[in-house]
């Protein structure tokens, strides 16, 4: 019986630390570099790991340079994604690199772009930022 209720406390542990959401601020100085150096978010609003990935960055999400992939969601632009050759999501594309496909933590992202990732930062200029789409 105690192996049990440890176990479950264990769970309930880890279960908790699955849901914990970044305040606001805390990718917001990391997201307005990786817009600015180019980098951009392929995805589409039905794809699971795609949700995922904006809830990694939580509301800081809104400086990365996304673009959906499915023209039924809000500013869907297929053809860019086309374009850029996507047809798996979500899909990082960082200018003269190879895309990084899949949910990827925000700190690997950064480093890949050569930008600092300095927790509690501060919300960047909002002119700074570009986004073809917002969910």
């Amino acid at each position: 019986m105690k192996k049990i209720f440890a176990a479950s406390i264990l769970l309930f542990v880890f279960l908790a630390g699955c849901n914990v959401q970044p305040k606001d601020g805390e990718y917001a100085a990391m997201a307005q570099c990786l817009t600015g150096k180019g980098v951009k978010y392929y995805g589409t609003f039905w794809c699971p790991n795609c949700a995922n990935q904006k809830k990694m960055f939580g509301d800081d999400f809104r400086y990365i340079t996304y673009i959906e992939c499915d023209p039924r969601g809000e500013n869907g632009d297929p053809e860019a994604c086309r374009a850029a050759g996507i047809d798996r999501y979500p899909t990082w594309v960082f200018p003269g690199q190879d895309p990084t496909i899949g949910t990827t933590a925000p700190e690997v992202l950064a480093k890949k772009a050569n930008c600092d990732v300095t927790a509690g930062a501060g919300a960047p200029d909002e002119s700074a930022v570009t986004s073809k789409a917002s969910e």
